[in-house]
């Protein structure tokens, strides 16, 4: 499970994040009418296991909060914490969400972590 945990933070961190800002205003131009719903997979383990990993990369926990994510199968939501780490040296970032049976779960990862110091994103209007 640890190999494949890696193999997968591996693969998420070969793309590149250099367009996500640009990335960010297209998506908003093309808001109207073009929500997303997909399924990802997310490499899960016990917290002890999965911080392993993070440690693999020297991250340091930036920030937390708590958040709500859904099954795939049937729309359920599910309470967790989040958990996001970054080496600020190297550029690479993980994010995790912590369950309350104690399963952790890599939501995300990747390299080219920078503070944003750019303008303040607008805001979506309602229609």
């Amino acid at each position: 499970m640890l190999k494949n945990i890696v193999l997968t933070i591996a693969l998420f961190t070969s793309v590149a994040s250099a367009g996500i800002v640009a990335n960010i205003a297209t998506a908003q131009d093309q808001q109207k009418n073009t929500a997303k719903e997909f399924y990802v997979k997310q490499p899960c383990d016990v917290l002890p296991k999965m911080m392993d990993v993070v440690k693999g990369y020297k991250e340091d926990l930036l920030f937390m909060g708590e958040g709500m994510s859904f099954a795939a199968s049937n729309g359920q939501g599910y309470m967790g914490g989040m958990m996001f780490f970054t080496n600020q040296d190297t550029g690479t970032w993980s994010m995790l969400q912590l369950y309350r049976d104690g399963t952790a779960c890599l939501v995300m990862n990747g390299r080219s972590f920078m503070p944003y110091g750019g303008p303040k994103l607008p805001t979506p209007t309602a229609n």
